[in-house]
């Protein structure tokens, strides 16, 4: 059996066992994102994420986020600086799960971003300030994340291969300097080509008032422009 199919059966079981887990609770949703980063030289780089967030899984549309930033290395491939902007849309529902409104967010970040590696697991550290632009509302906010990917009996990461995933992202309300939300995750993904991966897990986020599990497909691109 290929490395592909083996892929394709593991998400179709980790699909089917976490609906029957979460389903019947209404408190579990989906969010399907795409990854990418484009090298423009070695010291430049391009950053796009297009994510399509669901309340439901596959259903009721909660939020669709489209964000574009531009980066430059101190170091060739890593401590990367980036400024960036990201349009925001959600949308509001009543208990009814009738839609009752949209919320529309412009934000700009910023953002610093570091690798480092212990062993065969490579981490990748981010901080950013995000400047949050609503109708009549200015938000600021910082965050700290931190993802972990191993890969599965090999100490390098190839190319039809499978790793290991996971993330914690802490969120501050620096206007009021208060939590805002937590996320943390753990997934499984398979490095297709050079330039592609895909990756499915399961993420539990947690607010002030709310704690809700999200299903992730993901698709990552890593192309050079150079």
């Amino acid at each position: 059996m290929s490395s592909i199919k083996k892929y394709i059966i593991l998400v179709g079981l980790f699909f089917i066992i976490q609906v029957n887990l979460k389903g019947q609770e209404n408190n579990l949703g989906s969010w399907l994102t795409y990854f990418g980063n484009q090298k423009i030289s070695d010291r430049w780089n391009l950053q796009s994420d297009f994510q399509i967030r669901d309340y439901q899984i596959f259903n009721q549309r909660s939020q669709l986020l489209l964000r574009a930033g531009l980066g430059y290395n101190l170091k060739q491939n890593n401590h990367n600086l980036l400024i960036g902007y990201a349009y925001v849309a959600t949308n509001g529902y009543d208990k009814d799960d009738i839609l009752t409104s949209k919320k529309i967010e412009n934000r700009f970040y910023q953002q610093y971003t570091y690798k480092n590696k212990i062993k065969s697991i490579a981490l990748n550290h981010r901080f950013r300030l995000e400047e949050r632009f609503f109708p009549n509302e200015f938000g600021l906010r910082g965050r700290y994340f931190i993802a972990a990917q191993k890969p599965i009996n090999i100490k390098c990461l190839n190319k039809n291969n499978f790793y290991l995933s996971g993330y914690n992202e802490i969120f501050i309300d620096l206007k009021a300097t208060q939590f805002d939300r937590n996320r943390l995750y753990g997934g499984l993904g398979y490095k297709i080509n050079d330039f592609f991966r895909v990756e499915t897990g399961y993420m539990i986020q947690s607010q002030k008032n709310i704690t809700r599990g999200q299903l992730q497909f993901s698709l990552y691109n890593n192309w050079s422009l150079k």
